[in-house]
């Protein structure tokens, strides 16, 4: 299931913890815009809120993402995971 970029910053944030107020504070949009992109997540992972987004999600993209949300290190290049990774891993970059 294909994420845009805004979805994935979003599903990143959601994933995270923060609130609707949060996210669109963190992204610079309105609660409204968060609102909107959360439904159109809820609908590609049949989710009916936030938590069943955030499970089915974990469930399809494992370890890196639950990496992302811990703030682990990228054993690569020593840096931490963001968005565009979850971005990256999501579409199959």
């Amino acid at each position: 299931m294909r994420l845009t970029n805004r979805e994935a910053q979003v599903m990143s944030l959601l994933c995270s913890g923060l609130k609707d107020r949060a996210i669109a504070s963190t992204l610079n949009l309105s609660v409204r815009t968060v609102q909107n992109y959360l439904a159109r997540i809820y609908i590609k992972y049949h989710a009916k809120n936030r938590t069943q987004a955030v499970s089915k999600f974990l469930n399809i993209h494992g370890k890196l993402v639950l990496d992302l949300i811990s703030g682990e290190k990228n054993e690569k290049d020593n840096s931490s995971l963001d968005w565009r990774e979850v971005y990256s891993l999501v579409n199959g970059f």
